[in-house]
């Protein structure tokens, strides 16, 4: 939850978002573009020509020649564009003659001047085999990329027009009020793996807002074995509370603690699809963490709500006969299923496509952990079918996800098609929307193919 999201005091104008990133005090510039435009890198001017030594000197040792060494290969360059709405965002690039641009490397050779005879090919066999360059060896299969692959760079977005943030963290947060432990979670974590009929791929990011205010990601994530199960959770700490950090990355753990003995038994009710049995247990275990992060705030001499957060999990068997998948929620957050490439809300108020996408998120609901652990939510998803992807997140990815088509298809074209490298989930993961600048943390879970 983003804590720049409260309404203004009375009286005062309220401020239009992140249409313009706020101004922290004391810069001394103001952050309108991206980092990476209208780079001007100007080439070092080439060093003079080595001196030529003495008869006497050449006897005395080397010469060191002062000045720049460093080879050119080595000088900076931009590494991209920059981010760039992306409605075509892997297509080709095209010279304005039309047709695809070729490569430097394939570049013709030059032809040779005037009065240079031009050459005709290798003089020796030892000239011909070096010409040829190395042989491949023989019964090595060659490399092939997936088709989606891409050479990682910059950040994107989907819209017309692009955040108001820097596309990259331009701060490190500093201990603030003795929190040491805030100053110690990372800007971005990932994971992932194989667990029975799935694939796994999760990730929490700081959002653009925290990164530009130097604050700590308020997210946790979590992807963790229990016996024949596997527990996957996201939580999102409440922006308001000083100390939800703490909450969040708290309850995925008490949680996981508390499933770990429970684990043959919540695959038993999901094994015959006991839903109120399931309901009743989980929500007991979510109780017990509940309590024991009430109690670990109070012994940081923290109160209680100060570390609020949401939390949603699923619960998966290593069963490929298993097909029921267990969800647990409390507070806002969104579990969508990507299904032959199209979109469905699992967790909706209503049926049916609206028109910000499909169904209506909840996302107006303020339940939170430690407090609201009479609130748990449950269910059991027993419709599953080979190649559905199951996505869990919290309320930064979420309400783009449903209120923004352009990230529905930019997202869904990619998760529909083929599981992703961790990396290449991550920078998918990150795809930037204007106005939503929210940490953002997800778990995506791809049912293995027929």
């Amino acid at each position: 939850m983003n804590a720049h999201e409260s309404p203004p005091p009375a009286g005062r104008v309220s401020e239009p978002g992140p249409q313009h990133a706020p101004t922290r005090k004391g810069d001394p510039i103001e952050v309108a573009a991206s980092v990476y435009e209208n780079w001007d890198l100007e080439s070092p001017p080439a060093p003079g020509p080595a001196p030529t030594p003495a008869p006497d000197e050449a006897l005395a040792g080397p010469v060191v020649t002062p000045g720049r060494v460093t080879p050119e290969d080595f000088l900076p360059r931009p590494i991209g564009q920059g981010p760039a709405a992306v409605r075509e965002p892997w297509a080709d690039p095209v010279s304005p003659l039309g047709g695809p641009v070729e490569p430097a490397s394939a570049a013709p050779p030059a032809a040779p001047s005037a009065g240079t005879a031009a050459p005709t090919g290798p003089e020796t066999p030892a000239d011909a085999e070096a010409a040829a360059g190395p042989e491949a060896p023989t019964g090595a299969d060659p490399v092939v990329r997936p088709s989606s692959f891409r050479t990682p760079g910059p950040l994107a977005h989907v819209g017309r027009k692009a955040p108001a943030y820097p596309a990259e963290p331009t701060d490190i947060p500093a201990v603030r009020g003795g929190d040491l432990y805030g100053v110690l979670l990372p800007d971005t974590v990932v994971d992932g793996g194989r667990f029975g009929p799935v694939t796994v791929r999760a990730a929490s990011v700081r959002g653009d807002s925290h990164r530009y205010a130097a604050e700590c990601r308020q997210d946790a994530a979590l992807v963790v074995r229990a016996g024949g199960l596997l527990l996957v959770a996201v939580a999102d700490g409440v922006g308001s509370q000083p100390h939800s950090h703490h909450g969040s990355n708290g309850i995925v753990r008490l949680l996981a603690k508390h499933v770990l003995p429970q684990a043959d038994t919540l695959l038993g009710l999901l094994r015959t699809g006991a839903a109120a049995d399931f309901a009743g247990l989980t929500s007991r275990l979510v109780a017990a963490a509940a309590e024991e992060l009430a109690q670990e705030a109070e012994r940081f001499g923290h109160p209680p709500k100060s570390w609020s957060t949401t939390l949603r999990a699923l619960l998966v068997p290593a069963d490929p006969e298993v097909p029921a998948r267990g969800f647990v929620a409390v507070g806002d957050g969104g579990l969508l299923r990507l299904r032959e490439g199209g979109w469905e809300n699992l967790d909706a108020d209503g049926d049916g496509d609206g028109d910000d996408g499909p169904g209506t998120l909840i996302s107006t609901r303020t339940d939170c952990l430690p407090e609201a652990y009479g609130l748990v939510r449950t269910a059991l998803i027993t419709d599953t079918r080979p190649g559905d992807v199951l996505v869990l997140c919290t309320d930064g990815l979420a309400l783009p996800l449903v209120k923004e088509p352009e990230l529905r298809e930019f997202l869904g074209g990619r998760w529909g098609r083929e599981v992703p490298g961790l990396a290449e989930f991550l920078w998918q993961a990150q795809v930037r929307v204007r106005s939503y600048d929210d940490d953002r943390s997800v778990v995506c879970l791809w049912e293995a193919p027929a």
